[in-house]
């Protein structure tokens, strides 16, 4: 079985080089801005905001960098109002600066606003590739889903947060994956409830009875399967960072003549284009992309499949020995009494509007605000040429209601 996987894994390796080399060849000679490439604490820099760079320790191990922008452009000190943003799968702190380009990023516009902007970063992702003992290229370093971000990475991140700034609870904002941990954090400790004054989710991830994305769809019920294989042939990072995936990107849809197919087919991942999207940060898109563990999309996938936002599912016996029950427990979130505000668009294939609205209806503190635009999809939360009026201005009117402890 393993060999049989290392030919293919070859094979497909020559053939993207191969590719990679054709579009090469045909490159369009398009001059790239190179601020496209540019680091998050430098790009920030660049655009006038002061950056801090911190390191903490999981209580599990791993060794996670994540930024601080203690005030805006103009400002000086420390913001009296820390808030904290974490990314979704796939994603890092960067997703909160893309659009820093056009100078209107989610976190200079709250550093501009009097907050206290923290940047955090999951395990495993560019900015996560530490632990004290194991190394990334160890299989055991990626057997993790996002059951133990929200269990390990996340407490550790808010209780830095709170021990740096003296505050006993900050605000928290939180896109796809970022809202899965914070459901997960809250049902399962309710003692880190306190510590939460307010909550804004972008499309968060947890119930996906509607999900609507065919395709990963009819993978999903092969998830057990897919497990298995990758346990058997020590492959748990996905995509292998050997594979260097950002780079194979920008060697296809980059300034070549793939490029714009490339961009069609972003757009249309996720459902019709919304017309949120200014094409020029597509290669920072791509040059930030990060890897992820092989558990952390199969947990997705199992809650896809069973339509309920459930702990991992180990087998039966194993369920069994963990959780005293044959199938998983789901995660209590009518348990979560923080105040929660849900931001959903209509045309999300992943974080569909029927699975927000159950999900407000049982938390105990909850309302809902729909994107105006009906084509408003998963990515416009990040990329959005229109940040400004559509989501900074409500999501921050609505945020200073509430008081920190």
């Amino acid at each position: 079985m393993v060999n049989f996987f290392g030919k293919w894994n070859l094979f497909f390796l020559l053939a993207v080089c191969t590719g990679v080399l054709w579009m090469t060849y045909f490159s369009m000679g398009k001059e790239i801005d190179s601020d496209l490439f540019l680091d998050l604490d430098v790009l920030l820099k660049k655009h006038g905001y002061p950056v801090e760079t911190h390191e903490i320790k999981t209580d599990d191990g791993y060794l996670l960098t994540i930024f601080r922008l203690p005030h805006g452009k103009n400002g000086s000190g420390v913001n009296p109002r820390p808030i904290l943003m974490m990314h979704g799968m796939f994603g890092t702190a960067y997703n909160f600066v893309y659009t820093e380009y056009f100078n209107m990023s989610k976190a200079g516009y709250f550093a501009d606003h009097g907050y206290d902007v923290w940047l955090g970063n999951a395990r495993g992702t560019t900015y996560g590739r530490k632990h004290v003992k194991l190394h990334p290229k160890n299989a055991d370093f990626w057997k993790f889903s996002y059951h133990d971000i929200g269990l390990h990475d996340l407490p550790a991140t808010v209780d830095y947060i709170l021990n740096v700034t003296g505050r006993n609870s900050l605000f928290y904002i939180g896109h796809s994956q970022g809202g899965t941990i914070f459901y997960v954090l809250a049902s399962l400790r309710p003692e880190y409830q306190k510590k939460f004054a307010q909550v804004s989710l972008t499309a968060p991830a947890g119930f996906m009875a509607h999900y609507q994305m065919t395709r990963i769809k009819a993978v999903s019920r092969h998830h057990r399967t897919l497990y298995e294989l990758a346990l058997k042939t020590n492959n748990m990072e996905f995509p292998p960072s050997w594979l260097n995936f950002p780079g194979i990107l920008s060697s296809l849809c980059v300034g070549t003549v793939m490029e714009s197919f490339c961009q069609r087919a972003f757009i249309n991942f996720n459902g019709e284009d919304s017309g949120e999207l200014d094409m020029k940060i597509f290669p920072m898109l791509i040059h930030s992309l990060t890897t992820t563990s092989v558990m952390q999309n199969l947990h997705y996938a199992q809650n896809i499949n069973a339509e309920k936002f459930r702990q991992w599912d180990h087998g039966k016996e194993k369920n069994l020995e963990i959780y005293g029950q044959a199938e998983p427990p789901e995660y209590p979130v009518e348990k979560i009494e923080v105040p929660v505000r849900i931001y959903y668009g209509c045309n999300d294939k992943m974080a569909a509007e029927g699975d927000q609205e159950e999900m407000c209806r049982v938390l105990k503190n909850c309302t809902t605000h729909k994107m105006g635009n009906p084509k408003w999809n998963h990515f416009d939360f990040l990329f959005s040429k229109n940040f400004e009026k559509v989501l900074f201005e409500p999501m921050i009117k609505h945020i200073d209601t509430y008081e920190l402890s």
